[in-house]
C-alpha cells in the first residue's frame, strides 16, 4: 500500500511541475520572444522608412540623449555576465511575520535587450516583486532597490491600498530591470 501511494504522490509532483511549466514558464517565454521580434521588426521599419532625415533628427536626438543617460547611470566597468538573480532576491527579501509583511513574491523573467543604438551593449533581466505588506516595509523595498550595488531601474509601480484607512496593510507591485553588459552568447540569440 506505502509503495502505491509513493508513486502516486511522484505522479502528482510530476504533474503539477509540468502544469507550472505550462502555465508559468512558457507564457513568460513566449512574451519574451514577441517583445523582442516586436522591437526588430520596429527597428528594421524604421531603416527602411522613406521619411526625410530632418524630420528624424529630433527623435535621434532624443536617442542619443537616452543613451548617453544610459551610459551614464550605469557603471563603466560593469562585468559582462549574468546578474546573479538569487542575490538580488536575497537582498531585497524582507521576512514575512503576518502582520508587517503578509506575501512577498518574485518572479524573474528572461533577459532581453535594453538598448537600441548604444555603443555599450546592455540587457535587462526584469524581475517582479508582489508584496503584500505594511506601508514601512514597502518602503524598506524600495529604499533596498535604490541602494543595490548592481544597476537597475525601476520600470514599473503599483500600489493598492484598502478603502479603510485604518488598516496600514497595502498591495505592491514593482518591475525592476537588473541590468548588465550583454556577453557575446546573448549577442548570437
Amino acid at each position: 500500500m506505502s509503495h502505491d501511494r509513493v508513486i502516486q504522490g511522484a505522479l502528482l509532483l510530476a504533474l503539477s511541475g509540468a502544469l507550472v511549466a505550462w502555465f508559468g514558464i512558457a507564457p513568460l517565454h513566449a512574451r519574451a520572444d514577441r517583445q523582442q521580434a516586436e522591437t526588430a521588426a520596429l527597428i528594421a521599419r524604421v531603416a527602411e522608412s522613406p521619411v526625410p532625415s530632418e524630420r528624424l533628427t529630433p527623435f535621434r536626438a532624443e536617442l542619443d540623449r537616452r543613451s548617453r543617460m544610459l551610459s551614464d547611470e550605469c557603471p563603466d566597468p560593469l562585468i559582462a555576465t549574468k546578474p546573479d538573480l538569487a542575490g538580488v532576491i536575497r537582498r531585497l527579501s524582507l521576512s514575512i511575520d503576518g502582520k508587517r509583511v503578509v506575501d512577498q513574491t518574485f518572479t524573474a523573467e528572461r533577459s532581453g535587450p535594453a538598448d537600441l543604438d548604444s555603443e555599450i551593449r546592455w540587457s535587462a533581466t526584469p524581475i517582479r516583486i508582489e508584496l503584500v505588506a505594511a506601508w514601512s516595509a514597502i518602503a524598506e523595498v524600495l529604499d533596498l532597490i535604490e541602494t543595490m550595488d548592481i544597476p537597475s531601474r525601476v520600470t514599473e509601480f503599483r500600489l493598492e491600498r484598502d478603502s479603510d484607512p485604518t488598516i496600514e496593510i497595502a498591495r505592491a507591485s514593482i518591475e525592476l530591470d537588473v541590468l548588465h553588459r550583454r556577453i557575446a552568447s546573448e549577442e548570437s540569440e
